[in-house]
This record gives C-alpha cells, structure tokens and sequence, in this order.
C-alpha cells in the first residue's frame, strides 16, 4: 500500500541547512567576510553572451555587478545554483539587488524525461530517499539522500521521469516517478543533495491537474508516493 505525503513549500529550507552549513564552513576557511553574507537559490538568465543575472526563486532578480571572487564560473542559461552574495551600494534599474558574488554552488538540473519502455533498465531504479519538494515558477525541486561510497569516480544518476502509467490514472493528479541509478556503487555513507528539474516539458499539461504525484522507491519500506499541490489552498 502506498503513502501519500503532502508536501508544502513552506518548510523546504528546513531540508537545505545540513547544505548550507556545509557552503558556509567553505566560505569561512576561505575569509569571505561572512557578517554581510546573504545566500538563496535561483536560477541562471543569461542576458548576452557571458552577462547574466540570478533570478531568485521569490521572483526577484539579482545583478552581478562583481563577480571578482568567483573564478572560472560556466555561466548557462537555467542553470538552478545556491547563490552567496553580499550588497553593493546604488541601485539598479530593473533589478532588486546590486550585489558581489562570493559563491555560487550549482544545483543539479535537468529536464523531467518522457521515458520510452526500452530506457527503464537504464534509468533505473534505485533506493533513494526524499525529504522535500516543492515547486517555484519553472521547476520541481528534490531534497534527497542515498548512500553512496565516496568514490569520486563513482557517478550516480538521478531522473524524474513521467510514469508510464500515467494514461491509467485518474485521481486528478500527474504522475511522475523520481528515479535513482547508483551503477552498483557500494552503500557506506549517506549523502544529500537538491535536484531540479524544468516544468517545461509538463507545462502544458499542469492546469488540467491538481498537481503532481511523485513515486519514489525510498531506503526503507515500499514504494511511497508524494503529492505536490498545484492548485491554491
């Protein structure tokens, strides 16, 4: 029997602090002057050529005026990224916040994958826990833990991919499964991270539900199953 956990956005930076800790000790070894230090998470807008600007997930946009302290940074469009910065002097027309860089960790980010039946077995699916998502205006975004060896030259992959069975529901909601393949990586310590994918591939279909369902096969126990509200409370 499967259960069904709702999921608000609300708490989901209670499931980022173990991260955040973890980029903020960085900073501090590095002497950022952390007092001033601001952090969010957005998304990459490439302006023209390398010119970018952080939109951050409250809707507000970010400029970059000094990027001094980021080094050899690959600026892409829709790249999903934590982003630690500090205030600049003066205003910027178009902008809410003038501001110097000092760290920016990228998040995972892809597209949710139609898969074909022939892809299953390469995808996988492998335990993995979850212990957020919430949605922001173009992406759904997972705060997962698996277990892993520390092998650097061990990748695993992460998908969400759009069930199958979708065709045979009717609860109202849009099925999607988060997929894990470890490629037989040894379990000996747990891991988190945030994955992010883009809506762009489901947009079209979202007003015509609820919201989203999402299938996970977690560390413990049977297949559990995450519902996503779309529509307002």
């Amino acid at each position: 029997m499967k259960r069904k956990k709702q999921m608000k956005a609300a708490g989901w930076m209670a499931c980022v602090v173990a991260t955040v800790i973890a980029l903020q000790s960085c900073l501090d070894d590095n002497s950022y002057g952390t007092e001033d230090l601001l952090f969010s998470i957005g998304t990459v807008r490439v302006i023209e050529g390398q010119d970018y600007y952080m939109e951050l997930d409250d809707g507000s946009k970010l400029y970059p005026a000094d990027t001094t302290a980021i080094h050899n940074y690959a600026v892409k469009d829709e790249q999903r990224a934590f982003v630690y910065f500090s205030l600049l002097e003066g205003e910027l027309p178009g902008y809410d916040y003038n501001a110097k860089l000092e760290h920016i960790e990228n998040i995972l980010t892809k597209d949710i994958y139609r898969m074909p039946p022939d892809k299953a077995d390469s995808i996988g699916n492998d335990r993995i826990d979850v212990d957020n998502i919430w949605l922001t205006k173009n992406h759904v975004n997972i705060v997962y833990k698996f277990y892993h060896s520390n092998d650097m030259n061990k990748k695993h992959m992460l998908n969400l991919v759009i069930d199958e069975r979708q065709d045979a529901a009717d609860d109202g909601y849009l099925h999607l499964a988060f997929r894990h393949n470890a490629y037989n990586d040894t379990p000996l310590q747990g891991g988190t991270g945030i994955a992010s994918f883009k809506l762009d591939n489901v947009r079209d279909q979202l007003p015509s539900y609820k919201g989203l369902c999402i299938e996970v096969n977690p560390l413990y126990g049977g297949m559990k199953s995450f519902i996503v509200e779309t529509s307002a409370d």
